[in-house]
């Protein structure tokens, strides 16, 4: 059984310091920046991590590159949309919490960024490997 990739693991660690930090400390609603990386980070890890694994332990493979960066954003857009309806109803809930309509837009752009990068990312790094096992 092949391990995650420790490019995957750094960012997934990355993006639980970020999202821990923008929710203990209100980070996410002091600019534009730091609620926009959270957004591309972790998206980006988990496509890169469900990518790796539907790989390595069900032989999925994300194929060319344009077929990667289409499986990415629509795994970004869809994790994004799914965060968002979770927002909404936090917004519901706790009236002092307030996400105006474009930061749903970039969250959601961010997401999808960051899940085409995520799943372009591991496609080369598969390939990577797939060659490195035919030379060795």
């Amino acid at each position: 059984m092949k391990k995650v990739s420790g490019f995957v693991l750094v960012v997934l660690l990355l993006s639980g310091a970020l999202n821990f930090a923008g929710l203990m400390f209100g980070l996410f609603y002091e600019g534009f920046f730091f609620d926009n990386v959270a957004h591309f980070l972790t998206a980006m890890g988990l496509v890169a991590l469900a990518a790796e694994l539907a790989h390595w332990h069900a032989g999925i493979s994300l194929g060319s590159v344009r077929r990667a960066l289409l499986a990415g954003a629509l795994l970004g857009i869809v994790g994004g949309g799914l965060w968002e309806i979770f927002e909404v109803i936090v917004d519901y809930f706790v009236p002092e919490v307030y996400n105006p309509p474009v930061d749903t837009l970039l969250d959601m752009t961010f997401g999808t960024l960051g899940g085409a990068a995520g799943a372009w990312r591991t496609q080369a790094y598969l390939a990577s490997t797939a060659k490195h096992r035919r030379t060795v």
